[in-house]
């Protein structure tokens, strides 16, 4: 049992330091501060200071879901059996978590774990997702911080054309944060899946870290509004797309876009 123990020790550190290393998934302090964001609120910004566009005269277009929206769409642990969620709490956001790449085709890719992403985000939540066989810990852990977001309108298909775009193109680079950090990185062509109105994958390593720097990033389209998950193993590999959770995170999603 004491070795048991030190391995699951051992386990539950990699991950700690795989997905709170800022170089590998600085999406992770974006979501720990944007439970606090609220895009119908101030005037129509959020902290990332972007504007909530009006609904047209028309009616023909929904404003974006605000941060209060998103989270009452978030989904909770209470409906998925099996998981623990943690949504983050209301942090000030850091300008070293911006990334930017030294090839310009790269940069989508840079963007889903970016606090400036090409396409500005109107709000945002997020929230922290743990799943595990409690008979095995340390082989069966996964975790995966998630990021909701809201676009104007069109934006969140822009971005998942561009990331698959990208993923043509783009098989390393290397992005300096808003500190002046530099970090490389190897990207790789995740799972092909089915997911939402649309969905991409793909594997972005710290190729410094290779012991717990790798996560899969999987982005999912609902309407206008988008998921970002960053998954990890246990293990220290990239972890699996979380299907039971993204099935029903859309499913939220889409009925909250529908009663706008």
């Amino acid at each position: 049992m004491r070795a048991r123990s030190r391995t699951t020790t051992r386990t539950n550190v990699r991950i700690r330091r795989a997905v709170t290393a800022a170089a590998v998934l600085p999406v992770l302090a974006l979501a720990g501060a944007c439970s606090g964001a609220d895009g119908g609120s101030d005037g129509g910004k959020g902290k990332d200071g972007a504007t909530t566009p009006a609904a047209s005269p028309t009616g023909a277009a929904k404003a974006p879901l605000t941060a209060a929206q998103l989270r009452t769409a978030l989904v909770k642990d209470a409906e998925l059996p099996g998981y623990k969620i943690e949504a983050s709490k209301s942090e000030a956001m850091s300008a070293a978590d911006a990334m930017t790449t030294d090839k310009p085709e790269c940069q989508p890719l840079a963007d889903p774990p970016s606090t400036k992403p090409k396409y500005a985000r109107k709000a945002f939540v997020g929230a922290s997702v743990a799943q595990a066989d409690p008979r095995n810990l340390a082989s069966t852990l996964q975790l995966t911080q998630m990021l909701l977001a809201s676009h104007a309108p069109g934006d969140a298909a822009k971005m998942v054309a561009d990331i698959r775009q990208a993923l043509e193109k783009c098989t390393a680079f290397t992005a300096t944060d808003g500190a002046g950090k530099k970090t490389s990185f190897a990207i790789k062509k995740g799972p092909a899946v089915t997911l939402g109105d649309e969905a991409v994958t793909y594997v972005m390593t710290d190729t410094g870290d290779k012991e717990g720097g790798t996560a899969l990033v999987t982005v999912v389209r609902t309407g206008e509004a988008s998921a970002t998950y960053l998954s990890v193993k246990g293990t220290g590999q990239a972890g699996d797309p979380p299907l039971t959770v993204v099935h029903k995170q859309d499913a939220k999603l889409r009925a909250a876009e529908a009663a706008g």
